[in-house]
């Protein structure tokens, strides 16, 4: 082992800028982000990945960093892991609007309850939605590809090269176009088929005045919206990698965006 690596006093600079990045993008990611996740089990995740990632980027390092210099380029190595952490969870909060969205239209969103995960209330929808995409997510090994976007952001961007611009700005923009695409698409069959329902109960009113549209209405409504959303996950397979891709590709784009500023700069 270098001599190099056993002074404390030049790792830990180096560590805490490596540190900032990933926290945030434990942070960003809702896997991670969950209220019952005790902060002790998080800040040892981010410690163990930090740990994991720092042989590799050590070298990337400016070996004359200071405590003073890393201090200063925290804030843009969190910005960083903050964007990674949004593109690798735009699926999970497509999820979680699509299944919010049917829940509505259904009427199952009366029968909202808190949810300890997220620290807010949510239905059975979201919950189905946000489970499905998460083994999913981890059968595709998305962890991996996390974790690979990682590493490759502290090529593109070395440690405390991070520049803020008008770029992050359509960034964000694209990011949500992203997010309420992919929602829409993953709710699009529930929708339709409740808004014909919806139809077919409006010309039932007016042929027989004596249905009781709301205990009929309801009961259809939430069969409507579990058959169509059992059929949709089934299929939901290929929207889910490739809203995946896309949220990785745009924070990719950012991160070559910036790198080429800097280069310019330099």
């Amino acid at each position: 082992m270098p001599l190099e690596l056993l002074n404390f006093q030049f790792l830990l600079p180096a560590l805490a800028v490596v540190a900032a990045r990933v926290t945030g993008m434990v942070i960003a990611v809702p896997l991670f982000a969950s209220q019952q996740i005790p902060r002790v089990i998080m800040a040892g995740l981010v410690v163990i990945v930090s740990l994991m990632v720092f042989p590799v980027v050590a070298p990337l390092v400016p070996s004359t960093l200071t405590m003073g210099q890393a201090l200063a380029g925290l804030l843009g190595e969190f910005v960083i892991g903050e964007l990674l952490g949004l593109g690798a969870g735009l699926v999970f909060y497509a999820a979680q609007v699509a299944g919010q969205i049917v829940s509505h239209q259904s009427g199952l969103a009366l029968s909202a309850v808190f949810n300890p995960l997220f620290d807010e209330q949510s239905t059975v929808l979201d919950e189905v939605w946000f489970f499905f995409t998460m083994i999913f997510f981890l059968g595709l090994r998305g962890h991996l590809a996390v974790m690979e976007v990682m590493l490759g952001s502290f090529r593109q961007v070395p440690p405390l090269q991070m520049t803020l611009d008008p770029a992050i700005g359509d960034l964000t923009m694209g990011l949500v176009r992203s997010l309420f695409d992919l929602a829409l698409r993953l709710s699009g069959p529930a929708i339709l088929a409740l808004l014909l329902s919806s139809l077919l109960l409006g010309f039932l009113t007016k042929t027989m005045p004596q249905l009781n549209v709301l205990s009929v209405g309801f009961a259809l409504k939430i069969g409507i919206a579990l058959v169509l959303v059992a059929l949709t996950l089934q299929h939901a397979g290929p929207l889910i990698e490739s809203g995946a891709l896309s949220g990785l590709d745009q924070v990719g784009g950012y991160l070559a965006h910036v790198a080429e500023v800097a280069g310019r700069g330099g």
